[in-house]
This record gives C-alpha cells, structure tokens and sequence, in this order.
C-alpha cells in the first residue's frame, strides 16, 4: 500500500500538469485567431468580383485657349521713385542780430518768390554803421579835396621859386595819393555797411516754398545759422532705377542728357487726397555710374512747374509715384494674355491634334493684361490660358475658346 507521502507526490504532479496545460492554451489560442483571421480574409480576397477593364480612349481635360497675335506695339517700362526738388536750400541769416519781423509766408508750406523778404533782422545797430560809414567818406573826401589843392599851389611855388626838375614830395604827389587811397578806404567801408543793412532783410533765393522754419520773431541769430529751409517749385526730380534690360527698351546709355525739351515722355501717378493724381514728366538723364550693390544705373525724371494750377494736385517733395516710359520706337511682337505664361517661363501651345507642345520662353515684356514674345511663339497659335494640372508634352485636351468659355460654363451648371 501508498503511503500518505506517495499520495502528496502524486498530487503534486497532477497540479503541475494542470497548470502548464493551460500556459500553453493561452499561448496557442491567439496564434490560432489570428491564422484564423487571416484564412478567411485571403479566401474574401480571392473570391470577390474582379473589376471590367475598359480599353477606351482617356478623357481629354477641358482647357480655355486663346490665338496668338501678331502686334504692332511699343514696350514701356513701369518704375518707382521718390520726388524731390531740384533746388533745395537752408535760408541763413548774413549778420548777426536778433529777429523783429517775419512775412506771413514764413511758414511751413509758405509760397514766395524770389528776392521777397521773409525775415528782417533788427536794423539798428547797421544804420548807425553807415552814418559813421558816410562821415568817413566825408573826411577823406575833404582830405583829398584839400591835398588837391596844396599840389596847385606847391606846383605854382615851385615854378616861381624853384630850380630844375621838382621831386614829387615837393610837389605833394604822395600825399594826394594817400588822401584818394584813405577815400577809397572809407567808401568801401561805407558799402560794406550799406551791404549789413541791405542784409537784415533776409530774402528768398529763388521761387518755391517753405519747408521748416528754424527761427521765430524775437530770437537772435549769428552770420550763417539757418533760419529755414525752403525748395524751389519750377522743377521737380525723381529718381529711378533702371535695369541693363530697361536701358534697350529705351535705347538710353549710361550718362545720357537728353537735349532740351527732347527726354523720353514719362507719364507720372500717385494716389493724392484719395484719388489717383497724374503728371507729365520726361527722362532727361541717365547717371555716369552703376551701383555696385544692385547692378543698376538710376535715371532722372524731370517734371517742370510741378505745383502749376493745371495739375490736379502739387508734385510735392516725397511723394513716391509710379512711372510710365514708353520705349524708343514701336516694334512687332507676338501678343498673348497674361495668364498664357506659367511660371514665368513656360507656355503651352495647343496642336491641330488637340496636344500640348510644353515651350520654354522669354517675355520681351509683361503687363496686366498681356504678354509679348519676339520668339517661342507664332501668330495664330492656340495657347493654354486656364490653369491646367500636370501639363506634358502630347497631353490630350478639350480646346474651348476663350471669348465662350463663360457661355459654356454656364450652360454646364445649368
């Protein structure tokens, strides 16, 4: 017979085997779902309806298209630049002495003419300088007058008294001389003085308007310190960069001065009080230089009596306008819309067979509305104008002209 310790044993191991029966059910049982799973996927996949094959043509995508022109047409360039005045100047007092009187167009944006007198210094001190001025002249005029006649009758003593040839002392030559020298002297004194006072009334150099004033009515000024600065309005500038490319539309050199009244029209706009303000200007010339950083020569453009009552508004110094230059002469270009040219650098030409010719071209010249071409391009030629996805060369397509391209849209929606 078992002993009690036989029958532990034998517990034991019907423990153990229990236990790691069911480990290895745990272990296989999700092995076997997932083979599972797949099985059945794989037979769905091999048992579903295959999808027909249709042989036929693509359908060809719908682009609008529009003819190339052949045109008779002058480029222009379209430029920025900032307006400033020909002559600008800081008005500055000649004498010293303290400010008593301004005129009313003493002021920022103040209109005077030249030679009018914007400021007066106090005239005091200068009057008083020429009433000593004149008594100076008055002395050395007596003076003269006076060694004059001492000459006359030393001459006379001389010819009753006197042997051989006088000397000029005898005859007091150099003391008239002096005597004319010392009046000299004093007139120049004397126009030196009327010269301060004439200077106390300070005057405007040339016709324009006021820009700051530096000085008001009781402040003393020094000879040099500026009491305002002013520009002149007969002629306004603006200066304007222009590229080597610019330059060949123009037919303009570097250092080039137009003869007068002979620049390039330039038709000049700048939005002024909410509206767009135009002015006519022209190009009269080109600077002798090019910049080292951008590479670009800059022009002038020069708009005469800018503040003129017949311009809608003043040109005024820092305006930025914008500038329209017609070229030199006009030529024939090929001429297509705006939106024929993609990315700058391509365009796509519509064959007879309804295919795309995929072309690389140069633009002689962009505007809003249309491109020009000399080359790349023929007249007649259909090209792409609507935006067409993943162009190539042989891409068949629907043509539809431009002019009908809504008509049809609309025709579609409806």
């Amino acid at each position: 017979m078992d002993g009690p310790e036989d029958e532990l044993e034998s517990g034991a191991a019907r423990i153990g085997g229990v236990t790691i029966a069911r480990r290895t059910m745990m272990v296989l049982l999700p092995i076997g779902v997932v083979v599972g799973t797949i099985a059945v996927l794989g037979v769905l996949n091999a048992t579903r309806p295959k999808p027909e094959k249709k042989d036929g043509p693509q359908n060809a995508v719908a682009v609008q298209v529009a003819p190339v022109q052949l045109r008779e047409t002058r480029l222009s360039i379209t430029v920025q630049g900032e307006a400033r005045p020909r002559n600008q100047a800081a008005l500055a007092a000649q004498v010293a002495g303290r400010i008593v009187w301004a005129d009313r167009a003493y002021g920022e944006g103040g209109s005077f003419r030249a030679g009018q007198t914007l400021v007066r210094i106090d005239p005091a001190d200068y009057r008083l300088a020429v009433i000593r001025a004149n008594a100076q002249v008055a002395q050395a005029r007596e003076a003269v007058a006076r060694e004059e006649a001492e000459g006359v009758i030393a001459r006379k003593d001389w010819e009753t008294l006197g042997k051989g040839d006088a000397s000029p002392l005898a005859l007091r030559e150099p003391q008239l001389a002096l005597a004319r020298a010392s009046l000299d002297g004093a007139m120049a004194q004397l126009r030196s003085a009327e010269l301060d006072l004439e200077r106390t009334n300070v005057r405007a150099p040339f016709s324009g308007r006021l820009m700051k004033k530096r000085a008001n009515v009781g402040d003393f000024v020094a000879p040099g310190a500026p009491v305002a600065d002013m520009f002149s309005t007969d002629v306004m500038e603006v200066r304007i960069p222009l590229s080597d490319h610019d330059l060949a539309i123009l037919q303009t050199s570097i250092g080039f001065n137009a003869a007068s009244g002979r620049g390039a029209p330039a038709h000049l706009t700048a939005p002024v009080a909410g509206q767009e303000r135009r002015w006519e200007g022209q190009l009269v010339r080109t600077e002798a230089a090019i910049d080292a950083q951008t590479r670009l020569v800059y022009g002038v453009v020069e708009v005469r009596d800018p503040f003129s009552a017949r311009n809608a508004a003043p040109l005024a110094p820092g305006l930025f306008p914008t500038i329209t230059i017609e070229g030199a002469k006009s030529e024939s270009f090929f001429a297509a819309p705006r939106s024929a040219l993609k990315r700058n650098e391509f365009i796509y030409v519509v064959n007879a067979d309804n295919t795309i010719d995929v072309r690389t071209v140069t633009a002689a010249q962009t505007t809003g509305a249309e491109v020009y071409f000399r080359t790349g391009v023929a007249a007649g030629e259909r090209v792409v104008v609507s935006h067409l996805p993943s162009p190539r060369d042989g891409m068949k397509v629907t043509p539809i002209a431009r002019a009908a391209s809504n008509d049809t849209l609309r025709e579609r929606v409806e």
